[in-house]
C-alpha cells in the first residue's frame, strides 16, 4: 500500500492541473460571453440613439411647419422678419439636441464597447493563468511524488 502513495500524489497532482485547465477554459468562456453581450448592447445603444436623433430631426420638422403655419395665419410673410429668427433659433435649438442624443448614445456605446475589451483581455489572462497554474500542480506533484518514493526506497 505504501508503494502506491507516489502514485496517489501523481494523480493528485494530475486531476488538479486538469481542474485547473477547465477553470481557466470557463472562465474565458464566461469573459467571451460576457464581451459578446457588450459589443451587442453598444450596437443597441447606437441603433437606439439614431432612431431616437430620427425622431428628434421629425419633431422639428412639424414644430417648424406649426411655426410657419402659425405665422401665414397670422397674415405675415413667412420669408422676413421675426419669423425667420424664431425658425433658425428652433432649427439651431433642435440640431444642438439631435446631436447631444448622438454624444450620449456613442458615449454609451463607447462604454459598452470597454467592457467588451476588458473582459475579452480578462478571458485571455484568466486562461493563460491556468496554463501556469496546472504546470505549477504537476511539478509540485511530481516533486512530492519523487520525494514520497525516494523515502519508500530508503525504508
Amino acid at each position: 500500500m505504501a508503494a502506491a502513495i507516489p502514485f496517489i500524489m501523481a494523480a493528485g497532482a494530475v486531476m488538479s492541473a486538469v481542474g485547473a485547465l477547465q477553470q481557466g477554459q470557463a472562465a474565458k468562456a464566461s469573459a467571451d460571453y460576457n464581451s459578446t453581450i457588450s459589443t451587442q448592447n453598444a450596437q443597441i445603444a447606437r441603433q437606439n440613439a439614431a432612431d431616437k436623433a430620427r425622431q428628434s430631426d421629425r419633431e422639428t420638422y412639424l414644430r417648424l411647419g406649426s411655426i410657419r403655419a402659425n405665422q401665414g395665419a397670422s397674415g405675415g410673410n413667412s420669408g422676413e422678419g421675426s419669423v425667420l429668427d424664431v425658425i433658425g433659433d428652433v432649427a439651431a435649438q433642435s440640431e444642438l439636441e439631435k446631436q447631444q442624443i448622438i454624444y450620449q448614445g456613442e458615449m454609451q456605446a463607447r462604454g459598452f464597447q470597454n467592457d467588451a475589451t476588458l473582459d475579452t483581455f480578462a478571458g485571455e489572462t484568466q486562461q493563460k493563468t491556468s496554463y501556469w497554474k496546472a504546470g505549477g500542480e504537476l511539478l509540485s506533484g511530481a516533486s512530492k511524488a519523487y520525494s514520497a518514493y525516494g523515502s519508500l526506497k530508503r525504508s
